[in-house]
């Protein structure tokens, strides 16, 4: 060969070299940036509430997939692993294969939990639809100058909280006069706080109409907690509380109750969908990841395929590599988030367990 054949050659070994270096110290330049922000407690929060609750699903799986990608090229092109040991190749994707067959139980399991809460008898769907039509009856009581209230569910959820902060407003102003310094104060800090929740939440349903958007401005609120400070607050200040506060006290708590109720009918309606998506995705990622890992195996079949340069083989191995792995980022980025919302929505009703607690929240 001569020098002029080896240019070409030597070319492609510099380029190779040159983006070699530019992604390891692009690796080590991230890897301290984020070393660096997670640091920071609040950074920590921030971070760990963007990957399990905030973050699209698809920029998790992404992520994940473009690492796989990028350990897979930069190990091969550093001769840490090879594309020339066929025995190895085959046998690593045979392994894949077998475990994305083991997806096909998981797939129908849930597909089954999907499907067991959507369908029913006639009877069964009856009191359903008449369950939530009653609850929204009750609800439309409660809304001033509301006599049907919107079926989107951010509008809904905004009718609540509009209606939150009035009665805060209101239940504040009629302490005013309270005689009692400290029932005055703390029904001031009370309210305030109220407010200043119903205020936040209604600048963050923004009309989206994914159920998800309306979840997510309500996750970790501490609703117990709001409405067990109000019982208390009406027992221990019993004579001083005008008689207008106590009636706002008792309709807070009624609509805490509202919010709680229509978090949980909208966590059920997200999981329904969330998992209806999860199971669809992880069928249409395995059919793929079988068929490239079945065509690689092909190739691979009758040894280390000798027309075929290294470096296109080492991309054939490393983008199958990442494709054979998408099922089991789609199944992380989706799981680690349904089972956050399990986690932070458990607590229904009049009690609140440690663990879902909003952070900053203080027991009383």
């Amino acid at each position: 060969m001569t020098d002029e054949d080896d240019r070409p050659l030597v070319r492609i070994l510099r380029l190779l070299g040159a983006f070699l270096r530019v992604t390891l110290r692009t690796l080590f330049v991230g890897l301290r940036l984020l070393v660096s922000v997670l640091r920071s407690t609040k950074n920590r929060r921030r971070a760990r509430r963007w990957l399990l609750l905030e973050a699209d699903r698809r920029t998790i799986e992404r992520g994940l997939v473009g690492g796989v990608f990028a350990a897979t090229l930069v190990l091969g092109l550093t001769d840490v692993i090879g594309v020339r040991e066929s025995g190895f190749v085959t046998t690593m994707f045979s392994t894949i294969i077998a475990g994305l067959f083991s997806f096909v139980p998981l797939v129908i399991a849930i597909n089954q939990l999907t499907v067991s809460r959507v369908l029913g008898t006639p009877k069964r769907l009856r009191e359903r639809v008449l369950s939530v039509r009653s609850f929204r009856a009750d609800v439309e009581e409660m809304l001033p100058n509301v006599a049907v209230s919107t079926t989107d569910p951010a509008g809904f959820l905004r009718l609540i909280y509009r209606a939150i902060g009035d009665r805060a407003a209101s239940l504040e102003a009629a302490c005013t006069g309270c005689p009692d310094a400290v029932c005055r104060e703390e029904v001031s800090e009370y309210a305030a706080a109220v407010a200043g929740r119903a205020d936040s939440v209604e600048t963050h349903l923004d009309g989206d109409a994914r159920i998800w958007s309306v979840l997510l401005p309500v996750m970790n609120d501490d609703y117990s907690e709001h409405c067990n400070e109000a019982r208390r607050m009406r027992t221990t200040y019993d004579d001083s509380l005008p008689p207008e506060a106590d009636d706002l006290l008792s309709e807070l708590q009624e609509l805490f109750v509202s919010v709680d109720v229509t978090r949980q009918y909208f966590k059920t309606m997200y999981l329904q969908q969330e998992l209806a998506k999860l199971s669809r995705r992880i069928a249409y990622s395995g059919v793929a990841a079988v068929l490239v890992s079945t065509l690689v195996i092909m190739i691979y079949a009758t040894g280390y395929p000798p027309i075929v340069g290294e470096l296109p083989l080492l991309l054939l191995v490393t983008a199958s590599l990442a494709i054979a792995f998408s099922p089991f980022a789609i199944l992380f980025a989706y799981v680690i988030r349904v089972a956050t919302v399990l986690k932070r929505t458990s607590a229904p009703g009049a009690f609140t367990p440690k663990g879902e607690r909003p952070p900053g929240a203080r027991e009383r």
